[in-house]
């Protein structure tokens, strides 16, 4: 009854302040009606894609720089610098724990786009390290938990480079409670002592007896919120100069569905290579210089810098374009030399 006694009340109201206006709409713009309340817009957080290459930490005390080896979510191993304690477990101990899976590894890596290599679980029973640069580690049981025969592969790759980033480590052997054993569960072959052989490794459509292998490095956009840059290992044969064979095979850019990045404008062409004293000269065509952004032409030269950086022989590298200099730039065809990295991605 009060309920209806309101409506009569409110549709008298509408009647008297709208005057010829049909009732039943008043009525309807009345209970239909809302506050307006200014509501601001709400932005978008921002996704800031930064380059593991490019991020630089003081080192903290008691502490040492080295490389660790993780995987992302297409299986390619990144080599990674970070920094590891000095403490009583060792640094091949620490380095070692610093890629096996634990909830707060996951956690430290989930801004890289990066993942752990080793299983969850895995205890180090011991290490000893020989004066001929033989590392032995014996494993827990957890060491063999692997989900997949590829993730075991590159589980005992990721071990081995990982330790012979340590300049007394040649190569590793591997034991499992004390004891050696020949193949794992998904057959990767662990018998004999491992020493690197190649990393992410592109196999050519057709095979040769003749076939050499050279590194190159791209730059990939993972799940995180960071670029890195990924070397792969390719296979190339009739060079006499390596370093030309290695930037050659560079600017053939990587293979589609990797998510890896060529760097270099359509058309680019690499002119001449030579070595001297430790310098590399690289000249390229004048189409390297299409670049739309200075993120492009850091990419480029990041990506030739460390690809020449596997030959020992080269520590600085010289542009030109069309064998000349560039004035008035800092960048690519400058008149600087350019250092040889010494860590192909950093993060702290």
């Amino acid at each position: 009854m009060k309920r209806k006694l309101l409506v009569v009340a409110v549709v008298l109201l509408c009647i008297t302040l709208t005057g010829c206006t049909n009732p039943l709409t008043s009525l309807r713009e009345f209970f239909n009606k809302k506050t307006a309340v200014e509501m601001e817009p709400v932005e978008e957080e921002e996704r800031v894609t930064e380059d593991l290459s490019e991020v630089s930490a003081e080192q903290p005390n008691d502490t040492r720089a080295t490389v660790l080896y993780y995987k992302d979510y297409e299986n390619l191993l990144v080599p990674v610098m970070r920094y590891i304690p000095k403490g009583d477990l060792g640094l091949a101990k620490a380095a070692i724990k610093g890629i096996i899976y634990s909830p707060e590894l996951m956690e430290d890596l989930k801004p890289t786009g990066l993942l752990p290599t080793l299983p969850q679980g895995t205890k180090i029973n011991g290490a000893v390290i020989k004066d001929d640069g033989l590392a032995i580690l014996d494993f827990s049981q957890e060491f063999l938990n692997f989900d997949s025969a590829e993730g075991e592969a590159l589980g005992v790759k990721a071990l081995v480079y990982t330790l012979t980033e340590f300049p007394n480590i040649k190569s590793v052997q591997i034991r499992v409670d004390g004891k050696t054993i020949d193949e794992m569960p998904y057959g990767t072959k662990i018998g004999e002592a491992l020493k690197r052989t190649e990393i992410n490794l592109v196999k050519p459509e057709n095979l040769s007896d003749k076939l050499s292998k050279v590194m190159v490095y791209y730059q990939k956009k993972g799940k995180g919120n960071y670029s890195y840059f990924v070397p792969l290992t390719k296979l190339v044969s009739g060079y006499t100069n390596s370093a030309q064979a290695a930037l050659d095979v560079l600017l053939e850019g990587p293979n589609p569905g990797t998510g890896l990045v060529n760097p270099f404008p359509a058309g680019t062409r690499l002119l001449d290579v030579e070595v001297n004293d430790g310098i590399a000269y690289v000249n390229f065509s004048k189409e390297i210089l299409n670049v739309s952004s200075a993120a492009e032409e850091r990419a480029i030269i990041k990506s030739v810098t460390l690809t020449l950086k596997e030959f020992p022989a080269i520590n600085k590298v010289r542009l030109y374009v069309n064998g000349q200099t560039i004035d008035d730039t800092d960048s690519i065809g400058s008149n600087e030399y350019l250092d040889v990295p010494v860590f192909v991605n950093f993060y702290e």
